[in-house]
């Protein structure tokens, strides 16, 4: 499996030349097999997609929060004539057509989906399900409004997505549950354990719980996402420095893991 780091920051795109280590674009993970490329998540981080050559394409979808769905307009496979599986839960309540349709829709966006070239399916998925020869399972998320924490398998070589997730004790059970001995664990760390204390709630957590997840479920991996927009590469660097080792780093926008 072939990981790259296509967007690391969380709730919405930042730029400048104190925002450049670790990047600006939104939540997108890309993860390669050789016959599939899936797009965890389309936030702006999509747009900046590596040539997939001719793998299958489908995009999950953590939750349809704008964050996680502002690069999808521009996604470079949405504008060819290729075939496009999106998959979202819909808990019974809104379809994966109905979410994506409400941002792509006027007044907030000139056109829909129907609008562009590529076979666009959009797939209420049920946990867990195949998509070619991966499997993927998950748990639902704490998060306000609901999430989905995503478990990729292939060839025994796992990663899980654990974006937009707040910890507790509970909820935490059911994460070292799915992710043990996971081999890449990409955890949402926005917040230093003082901010924590003040957005309880909010539905993100710590770089600092991050780790105590990958020991507690004997990942090989960590990677910490969803940076806050307020966090410049001074800053992020502080915190990093904190819990840092072989295996233990911020997500960098750019970055790529083969997993073997």
């Amino acid at each position: 499996m072939k990981v790259t780091i296509l967007g690391a920051r969380g709730s919405v795109p930042t730029d400048g030349k104190e925002m450049i280590e670790y990047g600006g674009a939104t939540s997108s993970v890309l993860i390669e097999t050789e016959e599939e490329a899936i797009f965890l998540d389309a936030g702006t981080g999509i747009l900046k997609s590596p040539d997939i050559k001719d793998r299958n394409i489908s995009i999950l979808i953590s939750h349809p929060h704008a964050d996680h769905l502002l690069g999808l307009p521009f996604f470079p496979y949405i504008n060819r004539n290729k075939r496009i599986n999106i998959y979202s839960f819909a808990d019974g309540k809104i379809t994966t057509a109905e979410q994506i349709g409400r941002y792509l829709s006027p007044p907030l966006w000139p056109c829909t989906l129907d609008d562009y070239p590529a076979d666009i399916h959009c797939i209420d998925m049920t946990l867990p399900f195949t998509v070619g020869n991966v499997n993927v399972s998950g748990i639902r998320s704490n998060h306000p409004g609901g999430s989905t924490i995503f478990r990729v398998e292939s060839c025994n070589r796992s990663v899980v997505y654990a974006t937009d997730y707040e910890h507790s004790t509970e909820a935490d059970a059911k994460l070292i549950g799915l992710c043990e001995h996971a081999d890449l664990l990409l955890y949402d760390g926005q917040y230093t354990d003082d901010e924590y204390e003040l957005k309880k709630g909010f539905g993100h957590s710590t770089s600092r719980h991050g780790s105590y997840i990958m020991k507690e479920s004997n990942a090989a991996m960590l990677r910490i996402v969803h940076h806050d927009p307020l966090h410049d590469d001074r800053m992020l660097k502080a915190m990093e420095d904190e819990i840092r080792s072989q295996s233990v780093a911020f997500a960098r926008e750019g970055e790529v893991i083969c997993i073997q």
